[in-house]
């Protein structure tokens, strides 16, 4: 899959984001980058180190399962971004990971996220707080 054609990531399914993420390895070294598609011909790109916890743990799980139990396309290339998204397809061996993300490829994933992990993947900050101090002020009467 060519990464200049992901249009569709996140990809809205029974009120989750399916986010598609590209493994690229740094020339030379060890060291990779993880690109997150996030919408609006915008990625967010991650070390290993900088991912936020939520996508460590997704990660972690589902490179947990051996290559050969996803059903990995072994030519990427010919890989079509929407087929990221069938994930009954993706997941057939697997069927508890359909609320965390599969493996399309050794460099393509899919993450499942709520919108507030796809808020804070995008950079946006969410303060509880605020939302617990308006609905105080909504249920509070002034006398």
């Amino acid at each position: 899959m060519r990464t200049e054609e992901i249009q569709y990531s996140p990809f809205k399914l029974h009120g989750k984001y399916l986010v598609v993420v590209t493994k690229r390895p740094h020339l030379g070294t060890f060291l990779c980058s993880y690109n997150f598609y996030v919408g609006n011909n915008t990625k967010r790109i991650f070390s290993p180190s900088s991912l936020p916890k939520f996508i460590q743990v997704k990660l972690a799980m589902i490179n947990s399962i051996p290559k050969e139990d996803w059903n990995i396309e072994q030519y990427e290339n010919y890989l079509l971004e929407v087929d990221c998204y069938a994930h009954r397809k993706n997941f057939t061996k697997n069927p508890e990971f359909k609320n965390i993300g599969w493996c399309m490829s050794d460099s393509i994933y899919v993450i499942v996220m709520s919108e507030d992990e796809l808020s804070e993947l995008k950079g946006i900050s969410i303060d509880p707080r605020k939302e617990s101090q308006r609905e105080s002020q909504t249920h509070t009467q002034r006398t």
